[in-house]
């Protein structure tokens, strides 16, 4: 077994920052490697399609769990490959900071492969932890949108 675990500093609040976790719609926007879609709900099974490298185009579907779905506090997903070959945990737990939000993103991995110890299988769930958190940090920094303004149209498809 071994874990991967990652502070940082968010300049957003915890129920910002929430807000963005829990739609998975938007995961794509800051998270390259994994698109979950299902119910948002603690104990929920979900459709959970991964990839080590955001340049394969090509995605693993497997089912996964939500373990924890504490708002604004903590969200976990376990996803399982291959019976007893691996086992991942991933967890953002979340602290409200004078400055904004510390997110603690932290990945577990158990079983078969991880007991092997091989380096590089650590080394990419390294990068794959700090590449997320960089671009989640990206993506809260910018400025947040307002909703597009409706363009009304008359009944003769002049607009108003």
């Amino acid at each position: 077994m071994f874990e991967i675990v990652r502070e940082t500093l968010l300049l957003r609040s915890p129920d910002q920052l929430w807000e963005v976790l829990a739609d998975f719609d938007r995961y794509e926007r800051w998270k390259p490697y994994v698109r979950p879609k299902g119910l948002f709900e603690r104990g929920a099974e979900i459709e959970f399609s991964f990839r080590m490298n955001p340049a394969n185009p090509r995605f693993w579907r497997v089912t996964a769990t939500i373990s924890r779905c504490d708002p604004g506090e903590h969200l976990a997903f376990d996803v399982k490959l291959g019976g007893m070959l691996l086992s991942i945990e991933e967890h953002f737990k979340i602290e409200p900071a004078p400055e904004g939000t510390r997110l603690t993103h932290s990945i577990s991995c158990k079983g078969l492969i991880a007991r092997l110890g091989l380096p590089k299988t650590r080394r990419n769930f390294e990068v794959l932890l700090s590449e997320t958190n960089r671009l989640l940090t990206q993506y809260l920094a910018r400025p947040r949108s307002k909703p597009a303004a409706k363009v009304m149209r008359s009944k003769k498809g002049r607009r108003s």
